[in-house]
């Protein structure tokens, strides 16, 4: 492959996206190998993937359940804190600027609002929100 330089010895810019996408493409390659050759497990021992109890095998199992009502809620808690921490900014602004807001950004404003309350009414309806046990 020959290479054109241009004005005082430079690559063209074809060349060098050429000579970049190749060293990109290697990198990723050689990082593959690293992970795949360091991230083998050589050999899988039940004795060593269970809890050790002063030599004994385990009464019982050492993993808890984990409630999925649990995680439902905690993603939930995560979107709506997120939008809250979004809205403050505009609340504060709206305090300050009031004559001069636009009816456009009002109405975003209110379409932001929709969006979150019929999300929270979804999760009432479908239950994500009761915590009664089956």
């Amino acid at each position: 492959m020959e290479m054109y330089y241009g004005v005082a010895g430079v690559l063209s810019s074809s060349s060098f996206s050429v000579i970049y996408l190749t060293f990109i493409f290697g990198l990723s390659v050689l990082l593959m190998l690293i992970v795949i050759l360091a991230g083998q497990k050589w050999r899988f021992e039940w004795a060593k993937l269970s809890a050790f109890e002063c030599g004994f095998d385990s009464m019982s199992s050492t993993r808890s359940p984990f409630s999925l009502r649990f995680f439902l809620l905690a993603l939930l808690f995560l979107v709506f804190d997120v939008e809250v921490v979004l809205l403050f900014p505009y609340v504060f602004s709206m305090m300050i600027f009031c004559s001069h807001m636009l009816v456009f950004s009002k109405l975003m404003y209110f379409c932001l609002l929709m969006i979150l309350l019929l999300g929270l009414i979804h999760e009432l309806n479908e239950g994500t929100l009761d915590w009664e046990f089956d």
